[in-house]
């Protein structure tokens, strides 16, 4: 990427490295960067167990970042119990749910 490009995350955090990142910013060859998504570590890797970096990118200058705000979005609580009330009547029918969770994955 060119030194002025901001980079924009509206992905999964594991999509873009870290570290790189991290070196980008830090000198100048990357202009900043955004995100609303951050890196999970596995349990006691990080203490105390919270959203950002390990390098601490969302302190940079020139990072814009949110903690899963998304969930604040306009009407996103209606659609969330329209959606629990269809898989419940689709439950009580004995028809399969629309929005089943498989749970083979883990």
């Amino acid at each position: 990427m060119k030194p002025s490009a901001f980079l924009v995350n509206v992905g999964r955090a594991a999509t873009i490295q870290e570290m790189p990142l991290y070196e980008a910013l830090t000198s100048g060859h990357l202009r900043g960067f955004g995100t609303g998504f951050w890196w999970r570590y596995e349990f006691g890797r990080t203490f105390p167990i919270g959203w950002g970096s390990r390098l601490e990118i969302q302190r940079l200058p020139k990072v814009i970042c949110s903690a899963r705000e998304a969930r604040n979005a306009d009407d996103l609580l209606e659609r969330s119990i329209e959606r629990g009330i269809q898989n419940l009547i689709e439950f009580a029918a004995g028809q399969q749910l629309t929005r089943e969770v498989n749970l083979e994955p883990g």
